[in-house]
């Protein structure tokens, strides 16, 4: 099995939604669930109710009791009346805890008392859990491009059964902070390790419907986290813990149901192992494996990417000030790229720092909306319950627009509308008052700003893992540290992040359904013409997403810089 064949076509060649692929995908679908459950379920296992100080008795021996003419509870204090000074004092604290409108096992937040000055606890929990995805968005993405695909998901997800499993039992505060902060590492493996490797099972032009399948199934999560929550509410939190915990006891045997990602091992030149893989695929999907080869040789002898391992010179473009001249090399040496690939070269460097802050608006925006569900107008179950369900219209619209209009003008949209919409739900939040329609619309608002922020999130996936190479394709996606409180009013923050990086997405120049090596030579071919001196460009026929043939359409790729020039 040769070095430099197209996997994309060998995908094509084993027709892309066939049984193996399917199969494959439906596992690293289905990972999305467990990651929407254990991201969000703090929304209802850390629900802070309506509370007030619990009764204060004083001695029947304590000479103040005959001073005492009343006792008012507050949420977070007592104020006792003196009828002999005519004065109150108010202790501010609640010395016998706290009567809650609900049971007082609801939630850890009720459990443990943490309410009033110790309700930041609360926020700090989820914010430990975000901390350990940027930790984890780190580590993971570097263990799976050395590793591969599958380890980083299976140790991910068998993590997370085991964490969660334990945190419902842990007897304190302290505890489960910690097992939040590492609950989150393992969260974030799994979940790039799937989008990636789903991602990577099919052709280019089919990528982006596993994409909003992705997204259908991470927002069948979100629903479904809802009914479960309602049927537990009468119970301890630790049942809803425990529950949401063993739906991932599956992932003990995930060893034995998928493989690991064909791209990938093509990739780091693991043949061997490539090969088993593709000889599995092809019986799985009744086809031979020798007959898929000879397609895919004869396909890309056709795009003339396979030359008999013949170097063959062309030049694609020539001007004054730029020469383009494009070869197939002797060797087929895997060439890996890292991130001083993109921290070396300015242009390369400023677009993506455009894309990590973009991923920072998309998490913040829709972490934000996501967590604060309980506190927007109306019953908090079906304000989750639609915020959620709104994502599945999202999903739609990708479907409908990734590849009728391009990625870049999807964002654009999506995240515009967004902006738009949390404007408006800021205006309509600020003069709402007690207003039940100014409440409706408000809430009506922030589901249209739910919509743009979750397929932003979304698009930004795929957009992203096709610009960049195979083996720094997992490491792009910084993972962002969200503040530590949420409040409706983070309205205007979110509307103004979104617009101003929904414009910066037209400063990128890059086309919508571009590969990584096209992206690289767009932004070094402009960067020339900005400048005085000649330079000539030797463009190798190497495909970073699957190691061979970026270039296989060169009468295409001649065409766009023909146009970009």
């Amino acid at each position: 099995m040769e070095q430099n064949l197209d996997v994309d076509e060998i995908w094509r060649a084993l027709k892309p939604w066939g049984r193996y692929q399917v199969k494959q995908m439906l596992f690293m679908w289905a990972a999305q669930i467990p990651c929407a459950f254990h991201l969000l379920a703090v929304v209802f296992i850390g629900f802070q109710p309506k509370s007030e100080c619990a009764d204060v008795s004083l001695p029947d021996n304590d000479i103040r009791n005959a001073s005492v003419s009343s006792v008012t509870y507050g949420a977070c204090s007592v104020t006792i009346f003196s009828n002999q000074s005519n004065s109150s004092s108010t202790i501010t604290s609640c010395p016998n805890g706290y009567r809650y409108d609900e049971h007082d096992k609801i939630s850890f937040a009720t459990e443990w008392g943490l309410l009033c000055g110790e309700s930041t606890k609360v926020d700090l929990s989820q914010s430990l859990m975000l901390l350990g995805q940027g930790l984890g968005g780190f580590l993971c993405t570097v263990i799976s491009d050395k590793l591969g695909r599958k380890p980083v998901h299976i140790v991910s997800h068998i993590s997370i059964f085991i964490l969660c499993l334990t945190t419902s039992f842990i007897p304190s505060y302290v505890g489960f902070a910690i097992l939040r902060f590492f609950t989150g590492v393992a969260i974030e493996g799994l979940m790039l390790s799937s989008i990636t490797m789903y991602v990577e099972t099919l052709p280019e032009e089919w990528r982006f419907c596993s994409e909003v399948m992705g997204l259908v199934w991470w927002t069948t999560g979100i629903v479904l986290l809802t009914p479960l929550a309602l049927l537990m509410q009468n119970y301890s939190w630790r049942y809803l813990q425990l529950l949401l915990s063993l739906l991932s006891v599956y992932s003990l045997a995930e060893y034995w149901l998928f493989d690991e990602s064909l791209r990938w091992l093509m990739a780091n030149g693991r043949l061997e192992e490539a090969e088993k893989v593709l000889r599995k695929a092809a019986e799985m999907n009744k086809k031979t494996f020798d007959n898929i080869i000879g397609d895919v040789k004869k396909k890309m002898a056709e795009l003339e990417t396979l030359d008999g391992g013949l170097e063959k010179t062309e030049i694609l473009f020539t001007e004054p000030d730029v020469v383009i001249v494009a070869y197939n090399p002797r060797n087929t040496d895997v060439i890996k790229y890292s991130m001083l690939t993109i921290l070396k070269d300015r242009m390369i460097l400023l677009n993506s720092v455009i894309i990590w802050f973009i991923w920072v608006t998309n998490s913040l925006t829709y972490y934000g909306l996501s967590l604060m569900s309980t506190t927007l107008y109306g019953n908090r179950f079906l304000n989750f319950f639609f915020l959620g369900a709104m994502e599945y219209l999202s999903a739609l619209a990708e479907f409908s627009l990734l590849n009728r209009i391009g990625r870049r003008k999807t964002l654009f949209f999506l995240l515009g509308t967004a902006g738009v919409s949390l404007l408006v739900a800021t205006i309509m939040f600020m003069f709402k008052g007690e207003s039940s329609v100014l409440g409706h619309l408000y809430m009506f608002f922030v589901l249209v700003g739910k919509f743009g922020i979750s397929g932003s999130f979304s698009s930004s996936f795929l957009y992203t893992s096709e610009l960049y190479p195979t083996n720094m394709r997992h490491l792009i996606p910084p993972l962002v540290l969200l503040e530590v409180r949420f409040r409706p009013t983070l309205n205007t923050i979110f509307c103004k992040e979104c617009w101003i990086w929904a414009l910066l997405y037209f400063y990128q120049n890059w086309w919508s359904n571009s590969s990584v090596h096209e992206y690289l030579l767009q932004l070094r071919v402009v960067g020339t013409r900005c400048g005085i001196q000649r330079h000539v460009f030797h463009i190798r026929h190497l495909d970073l997403f699957s190691t061979g043939n970026a270039w296989s359409r060169t009468s295409n790729n001649h065409r766009r810089i023909e146009n970009m020039v």
